[in-house]
């Protein structure tokens, strides 16, 4: 910052020169980004959660990372998913390439863990209290004296009503 005639100014690129403040409320601006809205969901994204249902999955995703008790991502869920953890998988259907994580619902089936899609990746990513969108989550099943271990039996029951295969 450079003080001309007694007012602060910031250079900007092309050497601009612009008040302070002028910078401080495009900086405002850039922080209130509206949230994002997915415009795709994959044609394999059943059984899809909305409403009440989701409300709760999201809950249950932010207590759970809270106590360190997620795998992120889709080679450290392959990974849990292979080794017999159990949880809930819960897979962003606004991805494309489907092929990325196609394999994981066959997975799951086999190793008889529940799974479910979210409309969309970044509702995963706020749900994680991070800005970064998030394509898969999985959340370990709590012990049961666990915070969060009655949200989970809750979002369980959901997904078995939901859930065509499970």
């Amino acid at each position: 910052a450079e003080e001309e005639g007694g007012q602060q100014t910031c250079s900007s690129a092309m050497g601009k020169k612009e008040p302070k403040e002028v910078v401080e409320e495009k900086a405002a601006e850039e922080e209130e980004e509206e949230p994002r809205v997915s415009l795709y969901v994959s044609p394999l994204a059943t059984p899809l959660v909305t409403d009440k249902l989701l409300a709760r999955s999201l809950k249950l995703i932010k207590k759970s990372v809270s106590e360190k008790k997620t795998r992120r991502g889709v080679p450290e869920c392959t990974k849990a998913i292979r080794k017999g953890q159990q949880g809930i998988c819960f897979l962003a259907g606004d991805i494309f390439p489907m092929d990325v994580f196609a394999h994981i619902p066959t997975l799951c089936e086999e190793k008889g863990i529940y799974y479910v899609y979210v409309k969309s990746r970044h509702e995963l990513g706020a749900a994680c209290q991070t800005r970064r969108p998030i394509s898969l989550i999985m959340v370990m099943e709590p012990p049961a004296d666990s915070a969060y271990s009655s949200t989970y039996q809750q979002v369980v029951a959901g997904i078995k009503a939901v859930h065509p295969y499970m």
